[in-house]
């Protein structure tokens, strides 16, 4: 329920000039007008499961898109039904999208599968365990070329022919002694990623599709001393999720999906903290940025 601050949930991931929804629970237009959200630039939308909270405001802000005037086509991916439940809303208030809305539905097996490739960023869908068809989602920087050293060209006295045969060849022959293209250049930084698991029981197997993720977003929907419930429901503690976060080499584990019996989640993040320190809350509004490690 959206109680004590706290919406449905939504999360908006930028990775240069690409802009992504993963989730879209209700009210999710009302904040993304509040914190002035670019949603022109929206070029695809993750759909983790079909349940209410997450995908109840959907239809709505496909109908606002398309009432602003977008001619820019939007891809939506998520579980098998995602059509289906397009579709009838779409339908059932009449609705005729003027850009072209592409719905992708996966079923991931034990591989994760690639949903986008571009621009120097991949997205990949794996399988949750939640009771109904749940599909994580893994945002992965790829690598960067190395760097030229522009000290060390210089220190050499390295010509733009020089650089250029370099680059080409891979090693040159240079006063006496063989050069590399590595000599000369720097090792970029780590790619960064950023995994989102909600909703999902405890289940080890997600440490493979999260390993050395730079944030780790899992659901922390009670405290362990309601770990029955959490099993019946099909969702996790705050200790499971910094189990998994210690096990996946996480950078930092980001926590949310609080049930409204928690008022106050600083009980939920100590928990966290005492498995796994590198532990923040998901707080409404904030912006997290994901850095190089």
């Amino acid at each position: 329920m959206p109680l004590h601050g706290r919406h449905h949930a939504a999360q908006w991931v930028q990775y240069g000039t690409q802009h992504f929804l993963i989730d879209c629970g209700e009210a999710t237009q009302y904040q993304i007008l509040k914190y002035d959200l670019p949603w022109s630039r929206l070029v695809g939308i993750c759909v983790s499961h079909l349940h209410a909270d997450h995908i109840g405001g959907l239809p709505a802000l496909l109908t606002t898109l398309h009432l602003q005037g977008r001619t820019r086509p939007i891809y939506v991916f998520g579980p098998l039904g995602l059509k289906a439940y397009l579709e009838a809303t779409l339908m059932g208030t009449y609705q005729v999208l003027r850009y072209s809305l592409y719905v992708v539905e996966v079923w991931p097996g034990k591989e994760a599968i690639c949903l986008w490739d571009a621009s120097g960023l991949r997205i990949w869908g794996f399988a949750l365990r939640h009771g109904v068809p749940t599909v994580g989602f893994r945002f992965a920087e790829l690598p960067a070329e190395r760097r030229v050293d522009g000290a060390r060209v210089q220190s050499l006295g390295l010509s733009g022919a020089d650089l250029s045969q370099l680059r080409e060849k891979g090693a040159i022959d240079w006063q006496g002694s063989r050069l590399t293209w590595d000599d000369i250049t720097l090792p970029p930084p780590p790619p960064r990623s950023y995994a989102y698991c909600s909703d999902t029981v405890y289940d080890k197997r997600l440490v493979e599709y999260v390993n050395g993720t730079t944030m780790l977003y899992h659901e922390a929907t009670f405290l362990s001393s309601q770990q029955e419930r959490a099993r019946q429901t099909f969702h996790a503690t705050a200790q499971e999720a910094a189990r998994i976060a210690e096990a996946a080499g996480v950078q930092t584990l980001l926590i949310g999906h609080f049930s409204a019996r928690y008022k106050d989640p600083l009980p939920l993040l100590r928990e966290a903290q005492a498995t796994f320190p590198a532990t923040l809350l998901a707080e409404e509004g904030k912006t997290y940025m994901i850095d190089h490690a």
